[in-house]
């Protein structure tokens, strides 16, 4: 029998709940809101939709294994140089290349509890050890603990800035303050999926691309203010000597020429971006003064989603299975260690309606 090494063995895999359309059959229902995800409910960007229609013709050719126009379009975005920026399929498989490039023994990744859920399993995956710190009380990073627990071992420090899936944020002030302070030999992984929602919604929300560290790794995606998800590409914006080792562990013609057409298509289409991030804004807001008047404990966020604290599991439990056969499919977070919470994502202004009148109805 061949043997399964051990960190494989106690990996958990992923396992979906039941599709949308199995459980609309199941309770009946005529209307719903899709909030569970933090998808895009806008949908694609168009322009990103027109170039996959025009770049399927060639799907009998490989795609560019260097990304050069793709890449070329995403440092001129962030004011940096080719060379700077790597892409793959989402930025979890960018984090996948920095595990699989620099990890090596005893090496440990540093980061929080209650922050998103596959840099857990992708790096038990490659059998790395994770030390977690505790999210302060207002569910963010406690940057200074995080500082206190860097050791020997240290290889990297992963921060999700707003963070998944409290929404709570990192000021570019404290940012650059934390930076400064770990050791130029440990990297600093700053994963900004929700960059474009964040900075609409304060000035203090920093630009990590544009920071100038030599440590420093920013992470972003295609899949939520740009809303091709389904397409699976995101990027990482970091020095060259840090870029150089990950191109050489990504898969050669990944992403698909599919995929990079559409991220190409979708960084024009600034009308759809700017249309996408003013309802976020706007949803936010309906959503806080809701929340509000319903008395829950929700927290400020800086991305496209809402975290309530129900205090309790099983509350959380009984509201996320109530509202699920009223239409209303949210979050609940065990698998993020915070079992007692809901996140519920922006969506349409019909579904965000849709949303808090079936909320205060199983209330």
């Amino acid at each position: 029998m061949i043997e399964t090494p051990k960190h494989i063995q106690d990996l958990k895999s992923y396992k979906p709940g039941k599709p949308i359309p199995e459980i609309v059959q199941e309770f009946g229902l005529g209307r719903t809101a899709i909030l569970w995800n933090n998808e895009n409910n806008f949908g694609a960007a168009p322009k990103a939709l027109e170039a996959i229609q025009n770049a399927s013709a060639n799907s009998f050719l490989y795609p560019d294994p260097a990304c050069l126009q793709l890449r070329g379009d995403i440092a001129a975005l962030v004011g940096r140089k080719t060379d700077n920026i790597i892409v793959g399929n989402g930025s979890e498989s960018v984090f996948n290349y920095i595990l699989q490039a620099y990890f090596t023994g005893d090496d440990e990744l540093l980061t929080s509890e209650g922050t998103f859920v596959a840099i857990y399993i992708w790096a038990k995956a490659h059998n790395v050890p994770v030390v977690k710190c505790p999210l302060t009380k207002e569910y963010g990073f406690d940057l200074e603990g995080i500082l206190q627990r860097i050791g020997p071992k240290t290889k990297a420090v992963y921060l999700s800035n707003p963070n998944n899936p409290s929404g709570a944020m990192i000021t570019r002030d404290e940012l650059i303050q934390f930076i400064e302070r770990v050791p130029q030999e440990v990297m600093v992984l700053v994963d900004e999926a929700y960059f474009e929602y964040a900075q609409d919604l304060t000035e203090a929300y920093p630009d990590s691309t544009r920071l100038d560290y030599p440590n420093l790794i920013t992470l972003r995606t295609f899949s939520k203010a740009y809303g091709i998800a389904g397409i699976r590409i995101g990027y990482g914006v970091g020095t060259p000597e840090l870029i150089a080792p990950l191109m050489k562990v990504k898969l050669t013609f990944e992403p698909s020429n599919l995929a990079q057409a559409a991220a190409i298509g979708a960084l024009t289409d600034e009308e759809f971006l700017e249309k996408t991030v003013a309802n976020n804004t706007r949803g936010l807001r309906y959503f806080y003064d809701a929340f509000s008047e319903m008395g829950l404990n929700y927290i400020p966020s800086f991305g496209n989603f809402v975290m309530i604290d129900f205090e309790t599991a099983d509350r959380a439990q009984a509201l996320f299975e109530a509202l699920m056969r009223k239409g209303v499919f949210v979050r609940q977070l065990p698998a993020f260690g915070l079992p007692h919470c809901i996140r519920i994502t922006i969506g349409t202004p019909e579904e965000n309606e849709w949303c808090v009148e079936k909320l205060r109805e199983v209330l």
